[in-house]
């Protein structure tokens, strides 16, 4: 039988952190899911972005806070660092 080692998992930092990004002027008349969308979109264009060294995971519903006031979306979000992208000659 085959058994996985240690070194064969991919052993990459991994954490949670508070994302933060600004509201659009029409974020004042949007829903919350309407809110959510707007937070999907940019952590979805992050994830594809190759200079962007996590990926992101989308937040938990209630790790999502939405101040109008100041006008920012803030989310608490787990990510893991991007593997090293191989080197061409």
């Amino acid at each position: 039988m085959w058994m996985t080692q240690p070194d064969d998992y991919d052993h990459r930092p991994e954490s949670t952190s508070l994302f933060e990004w600004p509201l659009s002027a029409d974020a004042e008349r949007m829903s919350a899911g309407e809110l959510l969308d707007t937070l999907f979109d940019p952590i979805r264009r992050l994830n594809r972005e190759p200079a962007w060294p996590v990926t992101i995971l989308p937040p938990r519903f209630g790790d999502v806070i939405v101040d109008r006031q100041r006008r920012t979306i803030s989310a608490l979000c787990m990510w893991k660092r991007k593997p090293e992208r191989a080197k061409e000659d």
